[in-house]
């Protein structure tokens, strides 16, 4: 009888001992097994504006593009695809996508995708504007959305693709800040595009930073360039 309770005694103490090691290894079998961590990508002005090059990229001859006009698209979700079709089925016009670029709020395409239209890889007028004189000679972009309603906005992600996209097409085409507009600055009576609720001086602002903030480096790196290893008198 004594022996069998110290046999007991043994195996409880041996099962103690493996439990407390099992789930003192707990943790790491788990992590063992865990997916890693997505990598981040860290996002430079340099990919930045190599993704802007590939977005805008035409293989036709660039028209002298003077001026940038910010719509929405005062629907609830759309992309280009689907405005295309209703331009050319509905309105019938003949190029379809009036826009040349529009930018996703996610119902539709992703959240600040900027998408490419026809007219823009042709480089041809868009019909955006209500007015052909600006038709011909101005880039338009819409943002997926209707801004004009009560408690609506763009989207973080199409304000951050609106940016990028209007400081390259700004420098590209050498376009100045206040030729960036809004419709309603066009057809003054006529629209309320790109809507009340676009942000629409701040987004001239930080665009006003940020070509500042590329004038500025370009000075230092021609200051750099004319000084380098050049003698001094």
């Amino acid at each position: 009888m004594y022996v069998r309770e110290k046999h007991v005694k043994i195996l409880a103490a041996v099962m103690g001992v493996a439990g407390i090691v099992i789930f003192a290894l707990l943790p790491f079998i788990k992590k063992k097994h865990d997916a890693p961590p997505a990598p981040v990508t860290k996002i430079t002005d340099a990919k930045l504006s190599g993704e802007m090059f590939d977005v805008c990229k035409v293989n036709v001859p660039e028209k002298d593009w003077q001026y940038i006009i910010v719509h929405h698209s005062g629907t609830k979700e759309g992309n280009a695809a689907n405005f295309d079709a209703y331009h050319k089925n509905k309105k019938k016009w003949r190029h379809g996508l009036a826009y040349h670029f529009v930018i996703g709020n996610g119902n539709g395409s992703a959240d600040g995708e900027i998408e490419t239209g026809p007219r823009w890889e042709k480089q041809i007028h868009g019909a955006h504007s209500g007015r052909m004189d600006f038709n011909r000679i101005s880039i338009g972009v819409c943002l997926v959305g209707n801004f004009e309603k009560q408690g609506s906005g763009p989207t973080q992600g199409q304000m951050e693709s609106l940016q990028h996209l209007l400081k390259y097409l700004c420098k590209r085409y050498n376009i100045a800040l206040d030729k960036v507009i809004g419709h309603n600055q066009v057809q003054k009576s006529q629209t309320a595009c790109p809507g009340k609720n676009f942000p629409f001086n701040k987004m001239k602002f930080a665009l006003a930073e940020a070509l500042k903030g590329e004038l500025r480096e370009s000075e230092s790196q021609q200051e750099h360039n004319e000084t380098d290893g050049s003698p001094r008198i």
